[in-house]
């Protein structure tokens, strides 16, 4: 079946809508979509709505690095948050820092404890005591707390005395608590410095490569057993988390993107928090708001589908009496909510996105067995006329401008239907969706960091997934179908929906997205909103983009050092 002609997307109001007459595909394509019933609430939001945001404290001393750290965690502008961090003295720890270019966390700033700021240390404390009383309300309460101390380098003084006192009375608090060393490239540096000097000696550079490594690490590791002797860990022995001790929980890190592996050093410590929390409910929030470990996002995507929409779906009980496509609406949008992108222009709650995915995924459609096989040679304005009337909803006539045959549409526009085809269709868009979005959270990061999604970058990674990866998603998808029989006498060996995105998930994290990353222009096309359509070919791309070009909007810190001194091998894990 052709695709919609362009003449008819122009079609007057009798013929085609019963509003104003439209004038181009891109007006019709770019409506906003319907929101779904309220019958089908909102799994991730009802979630979020005991705790809507991660509630955070962050202490350090001035110039220790705490702006760069959060709008690296968090994806947000520095402008945004503005923290004392380079202003001594200026700091208002009950102030509460939000963002609208990510609403899901809030921010709590402390100075660290300078020489003279002796009163400084009760209006910490008595923060701390509040936001963590007995009957205070979860969206209420301090989440977490990150000492932020600068990496310490040959000869100087892990911490005072005053952030010993800190830790031991947030632990006491139960508050979880987790030191990060920044600047850690800084230390790896100085360790590079050192062996250059030694490679002018000896020839062998991989040998002065492994020192530098192995040095840097190790005196990390020395600091923090110092650290572990000064908080003396057999005064906290009372204290209990869930069933064991909290444990000392440190990490280095870097927000230096030249530095090899910082993206690496910014994941631990997304992990290292989610594992110190203890309250159940911070775990959504915490996922949602941190905007650097894709793990977590696709974890939590599954749990909150799990819990409703994703159960049973050939023969689901919520979505009895629903139309297809709200069903389908509401998952989308549950799913997107807990990767919560930067994406101003709202590119992946469009209608344009939302038909791309459907037509990915067309071919799960089930073939028609009634009147419709008999439409398929009907002109497109008929065949919708003859399903709709001559009121055409838009996404229908947005399907029919991109090919969507009239059978997918009418299966679409019916009742849910209790069958295994229905499943298959709603599972297939699950996963494509959760994958999509995790190579788009990995490309997002790499090419442009600390920027807002735009359509260029979407498209060509859209693209790039549809021509690597969905075949074969598609067909393991079709090989994990029930067969007849066992859709009437189910069996433990059909995997579900999450195993099937787990197991996709490694052949994801091993695609190799330099390439692709050189051919995004970023900055070159921030001021269209609009979904572009993804029929041009994809190699007339390459070449396009230029990454580095656009490196005034960074939120990074710059570095002292000489970023060419920076080995690969500095990739492997900072801590044990």
């Amino acid at each position: 079946m052709s695709a919609l002609p362009a003449t008819m997307i122009n079609t007057p109001l009798s013929l085609m809508m019963d509003t104003s007459p439209t004038t181009d595909t891109d007006t019709l394509v770019s409506t906003t979509m319907d929101v779904p019933p309220v019958s089908l609430p909102s799994t991730v939001e009802e979630t979020l709505s005991h705790c809507p945001r991660f509630r955070i404290l962050v202490v350090g001393n001035t110039g220790v690095g705490k702006s760069s750290l959060i709008a690296s965690i968090f994806n947000v502008s520095q402008e945004d948050i503005d923290i004392a961090d380079g202003h001594a003295g200026t700091a208002n720890i009950n102030r509460e820092y939000t963002s609208d270019d990510n609403p899901r966390f809030a921010l709590h700033d402390s100075k660290g404890f300078e020489p003279g700021s002796t009163d400084h240390w009760g209006i910490v404390q008595e923060f701390i005591r509040q936001r963590s009383k007995k009957g205070l309300s979860i969206e209420q309460r301090l989440h977490a707390l990150w000492l932020c101390i600068e990496t310490p380098r040959s000869g100087s003084r892990l911490m005072q005395t005053a952030d010993e006192e800190l830790f031991k009375f947030a632990t006491d608090c139960k508050i979880p608590v987790i030191v990060v060393f920044t600047k850690f490239d800084l230390l790896c540096n100085e360790f590079y410095a050192k062996a250059a000097r030694f490679q002018e000696e000896h020839a062998d550079s991989s040998m002065v490569q492994d020192q530098v490594v192995n040095e840097a690490h190790s005196s990390l590791r020395a600091s923090i057993e110092v650290f572990r002797h000064q908080v003396d860990l057999t005064k906290r022995k009372r204290i209990l988390w869930s069933h064991s001790r909290q444990p000392l929980s440190c990490v280095g890190v870097s927000t230096n993107r030249h530095f090899p592996g910082f993206l690496h050093t910014l994941e631990e410590l997304t992990d290292v928090t989610r594992k110190c929390l203890h309250t159940q409910e911070t775990f959504v929030p915490w996922a949602v708001a941190q905007r650097i470990d894709s793990k977590q996002k696709v974890e939590t995507s599954i749990e909150e589908g799990s819990k409703r929409y994703w159960k049973d779906m050939a023969k689901s009980t919520v979505f009895r009496d629903h139309i297809l496509k709200d069903c389908l609406w509401r998952i989308h949008l549950d799913i997107i909510k807990v990767w919560n992108f930067r994406d101003p222009q709202g590119l992946l709650i469009g209608r344009e996105f939302h038909v791309q995915m459907l037509k990915l995924i067309e071919e799960f459609v089930p073939q028609p067995q009634n009147r419709l096989s008999t439409m398929r040679h009907l002109p497109v304005v008929a065949a919708l006329a003859a399903i709709f009337g001559p009121l055409f909803p838009p996404l229908a006539i947005a399907l029919g401008a991109v090919g969507f045959t009239v059978v997918a549409i009418e299966f679409l526009y019916h009742k849910y239907r209790e069958a295994p085809e229905t499943a298959l269709f709603l599972e297939a868009y699950i996963v494509d969706l959760t994958l999509f979005l995790h190579e788009l959270f990995a490309i997002a990061l790499q090419s442009g960091w600390q920027k807002p999604l735009d359509s260029k970058l979407v498209s060509v990674t859209f693209e790039h997934y549809k021509k690597t990866k969905s075949g074969q998603i598609h067909q393991l998808i079709r090989n994990n179908a029930p067969s007849a029989r066992e859709a009437i006498f189910p069996t433990k060996t059909k995997r579900n929906i999450g195993d099937l995105i787990r197991e996709q998930l490694t052949l994801c994290e091993k695609s190799n997205f330099g390439s692709l990353i050189g051919e995004i222009d970023t900055s070159s096309d921030n001021t269209h909103s609009n979904f572009e359509p993804l029929n041009s070919d994809f190699g007339s791309l390459i070449g396009e983009v230029d990454t580095s070009s656009d490196n005034t909007h960074s939120n990074l810190e710059p570095s002292n050092s000489d970023d060419t001194h920076f080995c690969e091998h500095l990739r492997a894990p900072l801590m044990s």
